[in-house]
């Protein structure tokens, strides 16, 4: 009677298990839907990247790419693809990765059934499905939600053949699974090397008899000779060539430690960690700390192996930083969220537990800190799905729609530089007459904070088109996007000062106006 009365209330936990793992499910395939349907204009990242897709062949997108701009060759193709077929709309540049981080939702609830206990897992995929920074991800042209999904792929793959003797087919789906990636994913090297690397530990095939060890390398030289031949002509082909090529390698100095004892970069960037690409923001993010940290040590006195598996990308990844090969920072490592994310959950459910256990006050603590981990973005996540536009941003199309339909003959635009870069992108689809189009020369100023010397700067530019191409033109459009409310204000400021505004549009990160020049 009590096995069967045990029985059931542990088949009662684990259906309730199931339909909060759901639960979490829906959530996110709903805000990664809301967010990509909301439209919002391609930023200037975005537009960076769909100018080398107008402007290029498929070959010539193998070359360095401009704009200081890299992805991933099949990325790219798959993207051009998208482009030729469906035009260049943002529905059809973003169908991919919104593909991919769909994918992303499946792959980590199968992940979470092997790597997570208990309720740990539907706080995990609940916190994987609503965190705005993965989920955003899914809605952009960029390849960071393949690098979310082919890191799930590639660690689901990697560790069922983590013994002596895997089958042929096993071998063959993994090895077929680890070339193509290489292709689609930059980081996906740091699974491959991270995953084999706790399977090799876990082994110990040096332990095993000379017959074992034969066999062991038989089947293993060539899914490892796969993986060389594919990094190499991916590194020597397209990597070494965009470093050499692009500012990328200078603007990443900065994000490196100074030398292999630099202990305060490795506590700022594993603090930077929860932030972005985690999305918890302060004091939030020191919370998460904590329950990570006490989710590791949680594994490590019960299930040392899963805490090995889970960790040994992060570790990888670090050492790549140590040794400047990568850099550790924000959306290129949001490929480590998930095995992160189990982490954390692990250690909320630690705290949640200890409800009934003194001294109170202590589990009065634990409690409001992991129910604030769990609801500050089940909240945030819940308000972006019903208000997808509350994260819009640098939202330059409407703009250039409006001047389009209240374009007049004799009109005049004067692009700022901030705008400049998504003006070419989207005026390829609307076509305003070049003629009447007048680009700022000047370099972009300040996004958070304009400088007296930019504004003067600016002033001086306007005053001389003033007495040139604006001579006696009475309406004006000024475009500006990319600047924060206190940076566009100023100027603003400086455009009233040498004209009368007849109109203005607001929009997220972007503004029009219009401006009579003639007095």
């Amino acid at each position: 009677m009590f096995t069967k009365t045990f029985k059931s209330l542990s088949q009662d936990q684990d259906r309730w298990l199931d339909i909060c793992c759901l639960f979490g499910l829906g959530i996110g395939i709903l805000l990664r839907l809301s967010q990509y349907l909301s439209n919002r204009s391609l930023w200037f990242d975005e537009v960076a990247l769909g100018l080398n897709l107008l402007d290029r062949g498929y070959f010539e997108l193998l070359d360095a790419l401009d704009y200081n701009q890299a992805a991933p060759p099949l990325f790219l193709w798959i993207e051009k693809l998208a482009l030729e077929t469906w035009g260049s709309h943002e529905y059809a540049l973003r169908l991919f990765p919104l593909l991919g981080g769909l994918l992303s939702l499946g792959l980590f609830y199968q992940v979470t059934r092997q790597f997570a206990s208990g309720w740990s897992r539907p706080i995990a995929i609940l916190l994987f499905s609503v965190q705005g920074y993965i989920a955003y991800f899914a809605s952009e042209t960029k390849p960071y939600s393949w690098d979310v999904a082919i890191s799930l792929l590639l660690f689901t793959a990697l560790t069922s053949i983590n013994t002596l003797k895997p089958s042929h087919k096993q071998l063959f789906i993994a090895g077929i699974l680890s070339i193509f990636s290489i292709w689609l994913s930059f980081p996906s090297i740091f699974i491959l090397a991270s995953v084999e690397a706790v399977n090799l530990l876990k082994l110990q095939p040096w332990k095993t008899s000379w017959q074992s060890l034969q066999t062991f390398l038989r089947r293993r030289i060539p899914l490892y000779s796969a993986w060389l031949i594919s990094f190499g002509g991916l590194y020597f082909g397209i990597i070494r060539k965009t470093l050499s090529d692009t500012g990328l390698a200078d603007s990443w100095a900065g994000r490196y430690p100074d030398n292999f004892w630099d202990i305060g970069w490795l506590l700022d960037s594993f603090g930077r960690f929860f932030y972005r690409p985690l999305g918890f923001p302060g004091p939030a993010d020191g919370v998460a700390i904590v329950a990570f940290i006490t989710g590791c040590i949680l594994l490590y006195r019960t299930a040392k192996l899963r805490l090995l598996y889970l960790s040994s990308p992060l570790i990888i990844s670090l050492l790549a930083a140590f040794l400047h090969k990568y850099p550790f920072r924000e959306r290129l490592i949001l490929f480590l969220t998930p095995f992160a994310l189990i982490l954390l959950a692990e250690g909320i459910v630690f705290w949640l537990e200890r409800w009934r256990k003194q001294p109170r006050m202590l589990s009065l603590i634990s409690i409001l800190m992991a129910t604030t981990l769990i609801l500050m973005p089940l909240w945030r996540g819940l308000h972006g799905t019903i208000v997808p536009t509350s994260s819009h941003f640098d939202h330059v199309r409407p703009t250039i729609e409006y001047i389009d339909t209240h374009w007049q003959s004799g009109d005049k635009l004067y692009v700022l530089p901030g705008a400049q870069l998504q003006f070419e992108f989207y005026n390829r689809r609307i076509e305003l007459p070049k003629s009447e189009i007048i680009l700022s020369q000047l370099q972009n100023i300040g996004i958070w904070k304009v400088s007296d010397d930019d504004l003067e700067k600016h002033y001086q530019e306007l005053d001389r088109l003033k007495t040139t191409e604006l001579q006696n033109q009475d309406r004006v459009w000024v475009l500006l996007a990319r600047k924060q409310p206190q940076s566009e204000e100023a100027i603003v400021e400086q455009l009233n000062r040498l004209g009368t505004m007849k109109e203005r549009k607001q929009y997220p990160g972007a503004m029009v106006g219009l401006y009579d020049f003639s007095s």
